[in-house]
């Protein structure tokens, strides 16, 4: 790994050279200050990120860079049809992404967030799909970024990681900084709930 010095707050930040594996940082260190600040540095910079949910490893970016997002579509070879999810760090968050919701949905937002289900909302964009997760970390990580696409951390097609010794090296390879947790995470992806309609239309069922 070849570094330089990048001026954020005096922590000098990896640059990886080409091949190399992403720095894997345990989510109790990733919680304190110094790498915190410097996890958030590279995720507002650009940077894609793994990291543990209340569901399963996820692989993300801002929603900022583009660039980024298209890389992770290319990581988990996932048609671009198939939209990339959004988590954001609360309900409030959603009026910026979506635009003012009904009392419904504000309702169901509150009842399920922050929690493993996903609500597909319209959107002068179309149609987006919104989550809250309930982890220390990943609600730490959104409220200092803002929202993230994030998908899971695999091929498209296979199983979810839920435990970090399953991430696929090709991720690793791919992304520039990762968290890991000790313990393997529940496995079970999100329920999607489609609150487009005038009904709510059960997409995925977790359970």
């Amino acid at each position: 790994m070849k570094k330089i010095s990048k001026k954020t707050k005096d922590i000098v930040v990896p640059v990886l050279t080409r091949g190399a594996k992403c720095d894997v940082i345990k989510v109790e260190d990733a919680l304190s200050g110094e790498q915190f600040d410097r996890i958030v540095d590279i995720v507002k910079s650009g940077g894609i990120a793994i990291f543990p949910t209340d569901t399963v490893y996820g692989i993300g970016a801002s929603i900022k860079f583009r660039d980024s997002i298209e890389k992770i579509y290319r990581l988990k070879k996932r048609p671009r049809k198939k939209e990339i999810g959004l988590l954001i760090s609360s309900w409030r968050e959603s009026s910026h992404l979506v635009g003012r919701v009904s009392q419904r949905v504000r309702m169901l937002m509150k009842e399920y967030w922050p929690g493993p289900v996903t609500l597909v909302l319209s959107s002068r964009a179309g149609t987006k799909a919104l989550r809250v997760p309930n982890h220390k970390f990943a609600l730490k990580l959104l409220s200092a970024v803002g929202p993230m696409a994030v998908t899971s951390v695999n091929i498209s097609g296979k199983k979810p990681a839920s435990d970090f010794g399953d991430v696929d090296i090709n991720f690793l390879k791919g992304a520039d900084i990762a968290v890991k947790e000790e313990k393997p995470l529940s496995g079970l992806p999100s329920s999607i709930l489609d609150l487009t309609g005038g009904e709510i239309e059960v997409l995925r069922d977790r359970e």
